[in-house]
């Protein structure tokens, strides 16, 4: 029988070593896949938490005024664990490139289209706790926003006119005869033009290939080109007959589309969408194409309105350029864009018939001069989707004044200077005559919202905002505050009869120059002492993670 070896000798033994270096990486090999598992859980949990902030982020932006509800909503629907809503910020992301990102979040800014959640978690290792390690804590963060956008336009409610009064406007603006009759003119106020849809036409026909809708209307386009593109961008039959007919009759001037229309977030854009247009009517597009296709800006004419007690009316007019980066449509998310009018002068010398009381002719000559007014995107709303979709906008009717009075039309073009007026003669006869003065300024400094609901967009509906002053029926307002000066022989000698009688006839014409004011500045783009408004198209965004 063997004896066991003593003690001693094991320390000079090595048959053993490789088994307790096995042992030894094995443990080491162990506590590395310990620490491995309980990493990857981690990043797995924070990948878990921060999807879960991303739903939280995007329903509440999803619908601002109820966030903190959706966001606990989206949070409870998360796995079972001990995720918590820690912070909930309702604010407004503004997209500009020039604003750094981290900036182009303002907590509480109004009005708000954005959210900013903070979750925040505990996450229990799995092998970690054998050492006692204690459950981790995690948090994530995350902003989401909404742009909502719409485009507005300001301008002038177009409405039934008269005789030739808008072929003489646009065919000046041409600078050619074209022809324009009442029907056309119909046709093409009545008419919508996808601005879109136009866009893309454009760029076909001038040979542009795969570029955005800003660069083309950035893009010099001739006057017929243009036309003949809004004539397929119409769905109305009789307004795409006159286009054509008229972009045969137009000079081959050049445009640049974005002097007017700002695209905005759609500038990037390069394909339209026939289910939500940005749309405008046929005969502004093409007035304000006119104005800025580098011909003349003042309309001087003659025209018989065909009104009763109205003979011929003598028209100067002069349209100011807009100001700049004031275009005349827009398109933006709320709070971002303005749209102005131009500056306007006009002055009428309108012959009054069939005057009573044995009177020779009696003119009466108006002035109108209006400042720009403007309007600015309050806000779009859409809670509900696009068929509940709703625009507000903040309209300021523009300075005016309106007199009677006698001026030199060749100062009409000089915006930098106040026009010179002078009592207007309005009745000349042999022994006698009678001068009239009258000078009314409108206020217009206050800025009144106007709200749009989906029908009334869909639609193409204009709303008119006044001023608290003088807003309809300013030739008769001028009338009750005019002077009448009579001079017999030359003298200031007592006419009472005469005055009395001049008196009378401007009060019965007032009804009838009412209608050639408001003719003359609807046409022209402007109204007296009011602005007219539209939205011509609300496109509701989807939520969308930013930071």
């Amino acid at each position: 029988m063997r004896r066991p070896a003593p003690l001693s000798g094991l320390v000079d033994r090595r048959d053993g070593n490789v088994t307790m270096l096995m042992a030894g990486g094995l443990a080491m090999l162990l506590g590395s896949a310990v620490l491995g598992v309980d990493t990857a859980s981690l990043f797995l949990e924070k990948r878990r938490l921060q999807g879960v902030a991303d739903a939280a982020a995007l329903a509440a932006a999803a619908q601002v005024e109820d966030g903190t509800n959706r966001a606990q909503a989206a949070v409870a629907t998360a796995p079972a664990n001990q995720t918590r809503l820690t912070a909930m910020t309702i604010g407004r992301f503004d997209p500009n490139p020039a604003i750094a990102p981290g900036a182009r979040f303002t907590a509480g800014a109004l009005p708000s289209n954005a959210a900013r959640v903070s979750l925040e978690s505990r996450m229990q290792p799995i092998f970690a706790q054998v050492f006692g390690r204690q459950a981790t804590p995690i948090a994530a963060r995350a902003t989401a926003a909404r742009i909502d956008l719409a485009a507005f336009s300001i301008g002038s409610r177009l409405a039934a006119v008269r005789g030739g009064l808008p072929n003489a406007l646009l065919s000046q603006l041409a600078g050619t005869e074209l022809h324009l009759t009442v029907m056309d003119y119909t046709a093409l106020a009545g008419a919508q033009v996808d601005l879109l849809r136009m866009s893309e036409l454009l760029r076909s026909d001038i040979g542009l290939q795969a570029v955005t809708f800003g660069e083309v209307l950035g893009t010099r386009i001739a006057l017929p080109k243009l036309v003949t593109a809004m004539a397929g961008a119409t769905a109305n039959a009789a307004a795409a007959q006159a286009l054509r007919t008229l972009a045969g009759r137009l000079p081959n001037r050049n445009v640049r589309l974005d002097t007017i229309i700002d695209l905005g977030p759609l500038t990037g854009a390069v394909r339209s969408d026939p289910t939500r247009p940005v749309a405008s009517d046929a005969f502004t597009l093409l007035r304000e194409s006119l104005l800025i296709s580098g011909g003349t800006r003042q309309v001087q004419t003659s025209v018989d309105l065909g009104i009763p007690g109205i003979g011929e009316i003598r028209m100067w007019l002069e349209i100011g350029e807009h100001a700049a980066n004031s275009p005349w449509l827009s398109i933006g998310a709320s709070g971002e864009r303005v749209v102005r009018t131009a500056q306007t002068r006009l002055w009428l010398d309108v012959a009054l018939v069939n005057v009573p009381l044995g009177l020779a002719a009696v003119r009466t000559p108006i002035y109108v001069e209006l400042a720009e007014a403007e309007a600015k995107l309050a806000s779009v709303g859409c809670n509900g989707g696009r068929a509940r979709a709703s625009a507000a906008l903040d309209v300021t009717p523009a300075v005016s004044r309106v007199a009677i009075a006698d001026l030199d039309p060749a100062a009409l073009g000089n915006f930098q200077r106040a026009m010179e007026l002078r009592p207007a003669r309005v009745v000349a006869l042999p022994l006698a005559s009678v001068s009239a003065f009258a000078d009314i300024r409108l206020g217009g400094t206050q800025a009144q919202r106007v709200t749009f609901n989906a029908g009334e967009i869909d639609g193409g509906t204009v709303k008119t905002v006044a001023t608290n002053d003088v807003a309809r029926g300013v030739a008769s307002s001028l009338i009750r505050n005019v002077d009448l000066d009579a001079r017999v022989l030359g003298l200031g000698l007592s006419a009472g009869p005469l005055v009395s009688s001049v008196g009378n006839v401007l009060a019965l014409a007032a009804p009838a120059l009412d209608m050639v004011v408001d003719q003359v500045t609807g046409l022209a783009g402007v109204r007296i002492g009011e602005a007219d408004v539209r939205v011509n198209g609300v496109r509701c965004g989807t939520p969308m993670l930013v930071g």
